[in-house]
This record gives C-alpha cells, structure tokens and sequence, in this order.
C-alpha cells in the first residue's frame, strides 16, 4: 500500500510537471508572427513560471536570446545566450546525475540541454549579434568558443554528430573581416564539407568562396524565414523478454503501423528470466509546421546593384531547422528507445512485485489496486517535448559588395509562389571603406 501510494504521488507530481511547451508555443506565436517581438519578450518575462519550468532554464534564455536578436537588441541577446552557454556547460559537468534521475522517472525532470543543432544555431546567432555590432575580434572570440563546443560534440555524439555547414560559414565571415585569410579560409572549406550532411546542398555563395581577395566592403542581409519544426509524442508499444529481444510497434508519419526489434535490455533480475512483459511509452517526433514565408528578395540603391547582377537579388537558405532536428532525432532514436524502455521495464517489474505483496483476500479491492499501480506507472513515462520556441523554419543570407558610402536597402519577404508578403525597408546604411554592414530580416510566420 505504501508502495501504491508512493507512486501515485509520483505519477500525478510528474504529470504536474509536464513540459508546458504547447502553452509556450501558443503564448508567443501571435506577437512573433506579427513581428513584435519586444510583446513576446514581455509575454516570456511576465508568464515565466507559467511557461518554464525549474528544469527549462537553458530553454528561457535561449528563447528571449533569439527574440532579443529579431528585435536588433544585439547588447541583450548577447547577455541572454551568454547565461544559457554557461547553463549547458554546467550541466555537461553533470551529466550522471542527470540521467541517474532520469531513469527513475522521466527524461521531463531532467534540466534540459538542447538538441546539437540548438546548441549550434545559439552560436552561430551569438555570432551574428557581434557582427551586427561590428565587434570584430569579439566575433572571432565567439567562433572559437563555438569550434570548442563542435569539437566536444563531436567527441560525445561521434560519427552521429551532424556538423552545422551555416556554423563555419560564419566563422569563416568573422575570420575574413577581422583580415585573417588563413583561418577564414579553413572555416569556408570546412563549410563547404558540411553544408552536405547539414543542409543537403552547398548554397551558390558558399561554393564560390573567395579564395584571392574578399570584397573591401559588402552588406550582407540575414533573413529568418517561417516557423521551425515543433514536437509531438510518438506512441510505442510492444513486449520485453529477458533472454529475447525488445519489439516494439509505433505508427509512422503517414498513421501505417510498424514493427522493429531491438536487443533485449538486460537489467532485470534472475528471477525474471524467461518471462515476458507488455511495455507502452512515448518519445518525441517531428512535427513540421507550415510556413508562408519562403524566402527573401534585396533591391539595392533602388535597383541599382554594385558588383552583382538583376534588381531583386534573393537570400539562399543557409541552415533549415527541419533537416537539422530530423537528423538529430534520427540520431538520437535508438539510444532513448533504449534508455526510455529500461526506465519503463524497471518500473513495471517493481510495481509486480508490489502487487503480487499487495494482495488483500478481497477480490475487488485486489482489482482496484492492480489497475491503479498500472495507471499510476504508465503515468510516469511522458515523451520529452521540450524544444527552442523561437527559431525559423530556416536562416538566409545574401552578400552583396558595396563601394564605401551611403546605400539605401528594401527587402521583400516573399511566399512559396514569389508574391510580396511584407517589405523590410532600411533608409540608408553606411558602408566604410574595409567593413560589413548587416541588414536583417526576421519574419517567422
């Protein structure tokens, strides 16, 4: 009884706890889809509590970090992913103690530390957030914190690890301006390597990388377009033996059940040998949204261009989230069925050996409790919703070369049918002689 009561204490605390990552989605999508994103600041900071829980921390600043940056508050989102670097950092430092409370309960309670591609997309927008300032060496600074955060993903996540091409393209953007030419041109062609596995094609500008003299000056414009990719559970059932294998069911994206089957977790005692168990959990799944915003057309000093051809120049998309979260949840699958799984399998071996101690010579009341510790247990395992609410559908880029002087800019947000959705308008931007001025365009809907 005591057992009982222990977990259904815990099963209605964790479902208390639950990810509140539809209601984050819903708080903010209204003003960030009409670009007010100083509303959707204050939405985050008033509701906090509401939309965040104790384990979000990296989340809550990441969030307002991206926000910040649509906004041009480049000093504030600077401040923001700065604090959520040193959260990821810190929680790499403890890791066991993470997955140890993991697996007595859900992957829920564990402070959340980003899929790679977000840990990479917070750098390479940390990056930008320099470059919009034209703090140079800070920039180069940034690059380098973000190649040793590569590096440690590369030696935790191995071959798996999907390497951002848009991450070294900037890098490479940061080495050239600052005048190193050696550094910026490993940068490039470490792009180049990347942008295969990342994007699934090399964009036109990044394959012709000026290997002799970059421009003395250029604008680039930086456009987010659409709305990232959110997250769903996707159900799993299926049956466990000790001396077999784990099979598992699961509906795939277009509702046709599926079988697979996956070496059987030894964890459980001697004494459950040849038996088997039902198991049924969940874990996250893509779910792709739809975007209106397709891309992004630039005229220059009223269609007038220097050093590029046509009076509508357009972005090329340099990072999509929805290929980059695809991979890393591919990649990530086999090792949550696993771990999700043994959670599950161990729980429902305790809670047997509870019922079979639990038994009052009363039929019905035995029946009761039965049912309730099979509820309360299923109740325990909840797929991991969490993810950055804040990113595009994807992340382009234009460079333009400029002479040194005054340029007026406009940029029109385009659809998937080239039809003008919004027009970013910047009356003039001052190019110096040697330096990059940015433009950006943020429309997430």
């Amino acid at each position: 009884m005591k057992f009982f009561g222990l977990l259904s204490f815990l099963a209605i605390f964790f479902m208390s706890c639950a990810s509140p990552a539809k209601l984050r989605e819903e708080s903010i999508a209204k003003p960030m889809v009409a670009g007010d994103f100083e509303s959707a600041v204050a939405a985050i900071e008033k509701n906090k509590k509401d939309l965040y829980n104790s384990a979000d921390d990296f989340l809550y600043e990441f969030d307002l970090g991206l926000l910040e940056h649509y906004g041009q508050n480049w000093k504030k989102s600077i401040a923001h992913l700065e604090r959520a670097q040193v959260i990821l950092e810190d929680l790499y430092s403890r890791s066991v103690t993470n997955e140890a409370a993991a697996i007595l309960t859900n992957d829920n309670v564990r402070p959340y530390r980003s899929y790679p591609f977000e840990e990479e997309w917070l750098y390479q927008t940390q990056i930008l957030n320099y470059l919009a300032l034209g703090e140079v060496d800070e920039a180069v600074v940034e690059s380098r914190r973000a190649l040793l955060a590569v590096q440690a993903l590369k030696e935790r996540d191995g071959d798996k690890f999907v390497e951002s091409g848009a991450l070294q393209y900037l890098i490479g953007l940061a080495y050239e301006w600052q005048k190193s030419p050696d550094d910026a041109r490993i940068a490039y062609n470490d792009a180049i390597d990347n942008f295969g596995g990342s994007l699934g094609n090399v964009p036109k500008q990044a394959a012709e990388i000026p290997q002799g003299s970059p421009p003395n000056q250029e604008i680039v414009v930086v456009g987010y377009a659409g709305v990232s990719p959110t997250l769903a559970a996707n159900e799993f059932w299926g049956t466990y033996a000790q001396d077999g294998a784990l099979v598992l069911h699961y509906k795939d994206a277009s509702g046709k059940s599926q079988t697979m089957a996956l070496a059987a977790v030894n964890i459980a005692g001697s004494d459950f040998s040849g038996r088997t168990m039902t198991v049924q959990f969940a874990i996250p799944r893509m779910i792709d949204r739809t975007s209106q915003t397709a891309g992004f057309a630039v005229s220059l000093d009223n269609g007038e261009t220097d050093g590029a051809v046509g009076d509508n120049l357009q972005t090329e998309i340099f990072s999509s989230t929805k290929t980059s979260l695809k991979k890393d949840l591919e990649n990530g699958q086999t090792a949550m069925l696993i771990r999700t799984a043994a959670r599950v399998i161990l729980r429902t071996i305790a809670a047997n050996k509870a019922k079979d101690k639990m038994e009052t010579g009363n039929g019905w009341v035995n029946l009761l409790l039965n049912i309730g510790t099979d509820i309360a247990t299923g109740a325990l395992e909840q797929a991991d919703l969490r993810i950055g609410s804040c990113m595009p559908a994807s992340l382009q880029i234009l460079r333009i070369p400029v002479e040194a002087g005054k340029h007026s800019v406009k940029i029109d947000a385009l659809d998937y049918s080239r039809r003008k959705i919004e027009t970013f308008s910047t009356e003039t931007v001052n190019v110096k002689k040697g330096e990059k001025v940015f433009v950006f365009a943020p429309l997430l809907r």
